[in-house]
């Protein structure tokens, strides 16, 4: 099924777990796709993709300039944005009374200034063409508070209200934007959590007693890029297994943890 053939879309964040499978998925069902990151290293290695659709260029969201040349630069080569998906992230583990200013300023300025504005400089276009779809990549961390993330809690918070805001005010002119909260997912970046200890901490939050892939993961987010959610604007959908439904109040009762895979 190649529910993008001849459509253009922009993915930063491109060279996590995440989003790398944001890439291969819209790649699969027909897309050009521009790849963007901050590590030329991992822009490198996705290159060698060999896919003449594909597209990786650097990106630093940190900064307004970039933000700006990046947006001017593939809009004019392509000539059209159809889908925008605002995925890149960062996480600084730091209690609430100990978090020092820049690693604050950095996970804000990653997670959603930079989002708003590419956001921004995109959607300008898309509505010009007659409109497109964005898609943002929140967290469950946007409806609880894990700990000790405060500063990426916030940043997830704030890109899903982003979203409802940006879906109310710019559903009238053809755009449509909705967020994707990823729960557990198995990437690199959840390597921490193959220790026993935090594995069955984690899967005790987890009804379907597994983390997501991450193509399941990209699987939501084409979706809602898609035509086949012409309808859905505005929403955050949790894509998390059921992690934020419950808690088991009696363990005995509780369904069996897998075993932490080796």
């Amino acid at each position: 099924m190649e529910r993008f053939e001849g459509k253009n879309v922009i993915v930063t964040g491109a060279t996590g777990g995440i989003g790398r499978a944001i890439v291969d998925r819209f790649l699969r069902e027909g897309a050009t796709v521009v790849a963007l990151g901050r590590r030329p290293e991992a822009l490198a290695a996705l290159a060698e993709h060999g896919d003449p659709r594909l597209h990786a260029a650097p990106i630093d969201l940190r900064d307004p300039a970039s933000i700006a040349v990046t947006a001017d630069a593939w809009i004019g080569m392509l000539g059209r944005i159809d889908v925008l998906v605002n995925c890149a992230g960062v996480a600084f583990a730091a209690k609430v009374l100990d978090i020092p200013l820049e690693e604050w300023d950095e996970t804000l300025a990653t997670n959603l200034t930079g989002a708003f504005l590419l956001s921004q400089a995109v959607a300008r276009h898309m509505i010009a063409h007659g409109g497109g779809a964005i898609v943002n990549i929140s967290s469950v961390d946007a409806f609880i508070a894990e700990s000790p993330w405060a500063g990426y809690n916030a940043s997830k918070a704030g890109l899903s209200q982003l979203t409802k805001s940006m879906a109310f005010e710019l559903g009238h002119l053809g755009l449509r934007c909705n967020a994707v909260a990823p729960g557990f997912t198995m990437t690199p970046m959840m390597d921490y959590a193959m220790e026993e200890a935090t594995w069955n901490q984690y899967m005790r939050v987890i009804p379907m007693r597994r983390f997501a892939t991450a193509d399941e993961q990209a699987g939501v987010v084409a979706f809602l890029a898609s035509d086949d959610a012409s309808y859905v604007n505005g929403v955050t959908i949790r894509v998390d297994g059921g992690e934020l439904h419950g808690f088991w109040s009696q363990p005995d009762l509780e369904p069996p943890i897998p075993d932490l895979p080796r």
